[in-house]
């Protein structure tokens, strides 16, 4: 229920609807508005009644409507039929007669009073049948119905009309009103027109049967159907399978262009398929016009994309993924003519898209493994031919080798250190003696200082005799 719902929410909402619907600003300020109108209406300006039915007065003045029927019924000395009868209908006028009567004869003070309230108790009797009934008092909930209610049913009413109005009446209102305003369409719709137009047109006579060929119906069979001047053109369509389970994608869409200015010229369509099982790639092919399938340089920017194909009406591409196969098919084509090469650029051209599931594939799209049958038997044996006799055999030549020369080995050694013999143990030496200046006699002694230089004269020269 829940995917259901947000199924719903993603699909019918926010692509269908949500982009007919106002905006939240706009339901605000229709909702102050409505409160606003309630204030002014019901607080700092209410609505004065007249000439309204008694039956709408308040108690106290339905108390004074019976006093007034009663003085006119005192008013009657004659007892004329005619009176009493318009007594009566008056007294019906207002809710539950009799109940008013007895309530002003229990409060009435003057005897007068009390003789007119009982003469026209008989009266009040007469009229209480078809006499409306008192209306019960409203409660506090109840008064504040229209506060609440009153605005809620306003912004769900505006919303509902906003989508009403902007898918279902303004498309069929709005070419009356161009033509009362003398207004003529635009070449954007003439062209989307004709091409919608066009489409209809081959999806009803120009469609293939595959249902009595070896690939059986299609899972998807489509048209696509380019016409120039109509914008950009990039049809896409879901290939799903009986159980409406998303398999893939196909489409087409302008490749390369040629020329300038405006509406683009194309040159060049591609068509494609996305396999769900086997999104890493997008198989594509190239449909060219005859220009540039015989263009070197647009050919080898365009082979980067796919197979290039020659648009001929009847050729056929074949792209085929690791579970789905589809058919693009040129149903017609139609040539532009302007400042550009002839036979350059499409300014009609219809492709026929049709899709199937790759025999012996499952619905998860996997491949199975392929079953290697055994090779069938010959049909008969061939001739045996005998084997070639051997050749006799012949020994290799033998090749003397000149003598290795000598090598010189060295005498062992004559000489065998003497093993190792370990010192006797001894008891250690007393301490030796110290010297006097604090430095003990086994200590090393210093090195003597280097000679003083016997130069008399202060130079670099060495004086040092050589005996």
């Amino acid at each position: 229920m829940i995917k259901w719902l947000q199924g719903t929410y993603n699909g019918l909402y926010k692509i269908v609807l949500e982009p007919f619907t106002p905006r939240r600003k706009m339901i605000l300020m229709l909702v102050f508005a409505m409160i606003l109108g309630l204030i002014i209406g019901y607080g700092i300006d209410p609505i004065q009644f007249y000439d309204g039915d008694p039956r709408t007065l308040g108690q106290s003045w339905q108390d004074e409507w019976v006093r007034l029927l009663a003085d006119r019924n005192a008013a009657n000395v004659t007892a004329n039929p005619d009176v009493n009868q318009n007594i009566v209908e008056r007294l019906a006028a207002v809710d539950d007669p009799v109940g008013i009567v007895d309530r002003l004869l229990a409060n009435a003070a003057d005897p007068s009073d009390v003789n007119k309230l009982t003469a026209i108790r008989p009266f009040a009797e007469l009229a209480q049948p078809v006499a409306a009934a008192a209306p019960s008092e409203p409660s506090f909930i109840r008064s504040l119905l229209p506060w609440i209610l009153g605005p809620i049913i306003a912004a769900v009413l505006v919303v509902i009309w906003s989508w009403a109005w902007s898918i279902l009446i303004k498309n069929w209102l709005e070419p009356i009103f161009k033509r009362l305003r003398g207004e003529k369409d635009s070449e954007e719709v003439i062209q989307m027109r004709a091409r919608v137009r066009a489409q209809q047109i081959a999806d009803t006579t120009q469609r293939s049967d595959f249902v009595k060929t070896d690939l059986g119906p299609p899972l998807m069979q489509r048209m696509s159907t380019f016409q120039l001047g109509y914008g950009q053109y990039d049809d896409s369509f879901s290939i799903e399978d009986e159980q409406e389970r998303f398999l893939g994608e196909c489409g087409s869409s302008i490749s390369e262009t040629i020329g300038t200015g405006s509406p683009d010229k194309p040159t060049a369509v591609e068509v494609w398929l996305f396999d769900k099982d086997d999104y890493v790639r997008t198989i594509t092919n190239v449909f060219m016009s005859e220009h540039a399938y015989n263009d070197p340089a647009l050919r080898a920017k365009l082979e980067t994309k796919g197979d290039l194909i020659l648009a001929k009406v009847g050729t056929v591409a074949i792209l085929e993924t690791g579970s789905l196969r589809l058919q693009a098919r040129i149903v017609d084509i139609q040539y532009g003519t302007g400042n550009t090469p002839p036979n350059s650029f499409f300014e009609k051209l219809t492709i026929e898209l049709a899709g199937w599931r790759r025999t012996g594939v499952n619905a998860g799209g996997a491949t199975p493994v392929p079953v290697i049958a055994a090779p069938a038997p010959l049909p008969y044996a061939p001739p045996m031919t005998p084997a070639p006799a051997p050749l006799p055999y012949t020994p290799p030549p033998i090749v003397t080798q000149p003598p290795a020369a000598p090598t010189f080995t060295p005498p062992p050694p004559t000489f065998a250190p003497a093993p190792y013999q370990p010192a006797p143990m001894s008891s250690p030496p007393p301490p030796p003696a110290s010297i006097p200046g604090g430095r003990p006699a086994s200590a090393p002694l210093r090195p003597a200082p280097p000679p003083l230089d016997d130069d008399p004269f202060g130079g670099t020269g060495d004086f040092t005799p050589l005996s």
